[in-house]
């Protein structure tokens, strides 16, 4: 009976080519290939990505793409092509260049409840912002009970498309599961519509955990013109997840093209996220399109216990670092700033270098942190208003203090730029520098100015300069 039993096993597991015995299988995509091929060899390769579809991946499986060839629709994978924790299913290009996935009008590459996957050195294509309906890259939790995670993208392009380049999505159902431990590395995400990088999901919960976005840009994604509620053309914007690093990434270009005036893109920044890190960055010559934001950094509503620093931000229409609270349903608290630098940033609409937002009484940023950063603002190349080096906008905050920063002006801009007066219980500056090369150190504070910042101080003097400059001392 145990020989017989045997045979039956073995006569199955040759049937269905080892697959029982854990075996992987390497299967290859060409333009000069044939459906009716068993594509596991380059010559003889399948040639479209409907067979792709048809199949269902195993654990340690290989899809391979020719590189430099174009291949028109939509990837798509499900949790029947889940790999495993030690054996992940792999897409990648093979031979010369980058295989080029055409979506045309849809997604490059869709994924519902995909686990242990990676996606390797391929270019996703749509149509264009005015045309395409969807993402290049879209990884989508739809599962109330496992998290499917482990999911790498590196070395991937994405561009064209109305939605993202890349987006990790979960259900709207908070208690539904999100993505556990993504990795998005060295991709560029340009020319597309709503943003370069992003992740999304219930705004009643933090659904995913761990996530990573290192060694990429975001560029050109310049949002779209016709959509007026909501806005695009952002870089790098993440949301709903608990444990974040952001680093070495870049964002620039992005934003020209958005008309939403309720609010405006970023190069780089977090909302609704928990202990979220962006550090060693670059965001750059970004814009508001409209009447809001087009900054360079930003921590938003609903974030806490997340941290910006060691990054460079420069020349952006916007705030080079914002903290901002619109209303989110979790506190906006313990959040820090430093070790950052920004140059030439409010270019448009009044920002500052620093600029600190709270939507309401209830809806404050709390318990905030700014410290050891340096700023440098001048009055070149203004496309409106008057920027800082720090704005205030509203009067909702709460112990929120700016310590030992840098601040250097020149031109006709304000060295601090309040549109209301402040409570030291809701804002305080200890122990900042300041320089003006150009000997002036204005201070709109509320409906008042001050031509100095020691005039301020008399007036305010829970505000505590320990050293104030020689220029700074009353003439």
């Amino acid at each position: 009976m145990k020989k017989k039993s045997f045979l039956i096993i073995f006569s199955i597991a040759l049937l269905s080519g080892g697959r029982m015995y854990g075996q992987s299988k390497s299967y290859y995509v060409s333009a000069t290939g044939k459906d009716s091929n068993d594509g596991l060899s380059a010559s003889s390769a399948w040639r479209t990505i409907e067979k792709i579809n048809s199949y269902d991946f195993k654990p340690g499986d290989s899809l391979f793409l020719e590189g430099g060839s174009r291949f028109a629709g939509t990837i798509k994978l499900s949790s029947d092509d889940n790999g495993s924790v030690e054996k992940p299913v792999v897409l990648i290009s093979f031979g010369k260049g980058k295989a080029i996935v055409d979506a045309g009008e849809g997604e490059g590459l869709l994924a519902v409840n995909t686990s242990f996957i990676k996606i390797v050195s391929l270019i996703f294509e749509g149509s264009g912002v005015n045309t395409n309906k969807g993402s290049g890259i879209h990884f989508f939790a739809n599962d109330s009970l496992r998290a499917p995670k482990n999911v790498e993208i590196t070395g991937c392009e994405t561009r064209g498309f109305s939605h993202y380049g890349i987006v990790i999505g979960a259900n709207a159902d908070s208690s539904w599961k999100g993505y556990d431990n993504v990795r998005i590395t060295h991709s560029n995400a340009s020319e597309n519509g709503n943003g370069g990088i992003s992740s999304y999901g219930s705004q009643l919960g933090f659904q995913h955990r761990n996530f990573y976005v290192a060694y990429s840009r975001a560029f050109r994604n310049r949002g779209i013109i016709s959509k007026t509620e909501g806005h695009t053309g952002n870089g790098i914007v993440m949301a709903m997840i608990d444990g974040l690093v952001i680093e070495h990434c870049e964002a620039f270009e992005n934003g020209a093209d958005n008309r939403c005036t309720a609010g405006g893109p970023v190069g780089i920044w977090v909302w609704m996220c928990r202990n979220a890190i962006i550090q060693y960055c670059v965001s750059r010559d970004n814009f508001a399109g409209a009447t809001k934001d087009g900054g360079g950094f930003d921590i938003d509503g609903g974030s806490s216990n997340c941290i910006l620093q060691f990054n460079n931000s420069y020349n952006n229409e916007g705030a080079g670092y914002l903290l901002a609270e619109f209303g989110a349903l979790f506190p906006f608290t313990n959040n820090i700033i430093r070790f950052n630098s920004s140059v030439n940033d409010g270019r448009k609409n009044g920002y500052g270098g620093i600029t600190i937002w709270g939507a309401a009484a209830e809806f404050q940023v709390t318990n905030t942190q700014v410290y050891n950063n340096s700023i440098y603002v001048d009055d070149s190349k203004i496309v409106d208003g008057k920027p800082a080096g720090i704005t205030l906008l509203g009067p909702h905050f709460k112990n929120v203090i700016l310590a030992n920063n840098i601040i250097v002006t020149k031109g006709d801009v304000n060295l601090i730029s309040a549109d209301t007066t402040v409570g030291v219980s809701a804002f305080r500056l200890v122990n900042n520098q300041y320089y003006s090369k150009s000997n002036t150190y204005p201070v709109q504070w509320g409906r008042k100015k001050y031509n100095n910042v020691v005039g301020w101080l008399k007036e305010n003097p829970g505000q505590q300069l320990k050293l104030i400059p020689q220029e700074l001392q009353p003439k």
